[in-house]
């Protein structure tokens, strides 16, 4: 019964409480856009990083991570460690070995990240062969007679060195035979340019025969399919493998800034959903104290009737629950479908390229939102609506029923 005339009485006001519902609306909806495009923008970020270098579960020696030296090489044939991988639906791996050093040109020099990759495995963790835009890819068993190894440059690190495909380039690396000459195979463009400014890819053989390490490697690194248990898969390989000799990485644990950013685009959707509904808060507030003032003589005249404060108390917040349910239903529908569209369609930022390349993000950013972001809206306007109005009830209650009968 009470909820029935709590609705009657908002449709008595009928404009004054779609005015209340629209500004909810818009405000949601665009809260939730917004929510939604920083964690698309931040998923974007993450999943650049993890397909161009980080890998989503990275098994190394102990202590690797800490001291990144090349001879501190897996403590077993990578084989045995690929092993790990086979069978599990949704997850790649690949072999690696990675050592800082300089990429020489004829006309330039350039601090250097030279990683040897296994060009068959390779692309099942990173988007490097995806993202050639000059030459070709790495191949294995190619003859060479007396040609020069092949090798891959980022577009900026080419631009840096000022060569081009078929030009030749030196790799050096610490130790007594750390240098070898190299032929350019192919460029590459991600959406990081400060990644492609560092990185060159060479044959896995010619990294081992650069760093004298022969069948070894620094890394195997895994690609966890979304549909996969990242984490949980990250656990698996830790009970399988020794400790003591291996450590196992998720990728938010090598890189943790990158982790904390994300986490901090997360939690700015809770701020805009605590601006939203402290706005909506003295909207509503507003609304339901002009409908009680307007409706004294009314009040009075239930109160004479036998109806109880508690009573009274609970039908005017039901108004201002309802007020806010109708808005944040209708907010979080017209939101939720938008998102939705544009995470289909994407939102073009090719104008911002260069920029958003330098944040190690492409150009189409594809917002996304969780289940939490429409369950939190509507606990949050449940308590929203019942906190705006209580001011107004307290005063419904607080009048008394010959003083508001005499009430113009």
């Amino acid at each position: 019964m009470l909820v029935h005339i709590a609705a009657r009485n908002l449709s008595r006001g009928w404009r004054r409480s779609l005015a209340v519902v629209g500004s909810i609306v818009i405000g949601l909806a665009g809260c939730m856009i917004l929510v939604g495009w920083s964690r698309g923008f931040a998923f974007q970020m993450a999943d650049n990083a993890v397909r161009s270098d980080l890998a989503t579960i990275a098994i190394q020696a102990r202590g690797y991570q800490a001291n990144p030296d090349p001879a501190r090489t897996l403590p077993a044939p990578p084989d045995e460690v690929l092993a790990l991988a086979d069978g599990r639906a949704g997850v790649w791996a690949a072999p690696r070995l990675r050592a800082e050093g300089l990429v020489q040109s004829a006309r330039n020099s350039s601090r250097g990240a030279i990683v040897g990759v296994d060009p068959a495995r390779e692309p099942g963790v990173s988007v490097i062969a995806e993202a050639i835009v000059a030459g070709s890819y790495l191949e294995n068993g190619t003859p060479r007679g007396r040609q020069l190894p092949p090798v891959l440059l980022g577009t900026a690190l080419a631009e840096r060195l000022r060569v081009g495909l078929g030009d030749k380039v030196v790799l050096r690396v610490p130790g007594e035979s750390g240098i070898g000459a190299y032929r350019v195979r192919g460029l590459y463009r991600t959406g990081s340019s400060a990644f492609d400014r560092i990185h060159a890819y060479v044959l896995l053989e010619d990294a081992m025969r650069l760093l004298d390490t022969p069948g070894r490697v620094t890394e195997i690194a895994f690609f966890v399919d979304r549909s996969q248990d990242s984490l949980a898969l990250r656990d698996q390989l830790r009970a399988e493998l020794d400790l003591d000799a291996f450590e196992v990485l998720h990728w938010s644990e090598r890189e943790p800034r990158l982790a904390v950013m994300i986490d901090l685009m997360d939690q700015m959707g809770w701020i805009l959903y605590g601006f939203i509904f402290v706005g909506m808060a003295f909207g509503i507030a507003n609304a339901i104290l002009m409908s009680v003032y307007e409706r004294m003589r009314e009040f009075g005249l239930l109160r004479s009737l036998g109806l109880g404060s508690r009573r009274l108390l609970e039908m005017v917040l039901l108004e201002a629950v309802l007020l806010t349910g109708v808005g944040t239903v209708l907010g979080l529908v017209i939101g939720w479908a938008l998102v939705t569209w544009m995470g289909t369609v994407g939102m073009d930022l090719s104008m911002f390229s260069e920029g958003l390349r330098r944040w190690g993000i492409g150009t189409t950013i594809y917002p996304s939102l969780t289940l939490d972001d429409a369950i939190t809206p509507l606990l949050l306007a449940v308590g929203t609506g019942l906190v705006a109005g209580l001011w107004p009830a307290s005063k419904a209650v607080r009048l008394r029923p010959a003083e508001a009968l005499r009430a113009t």
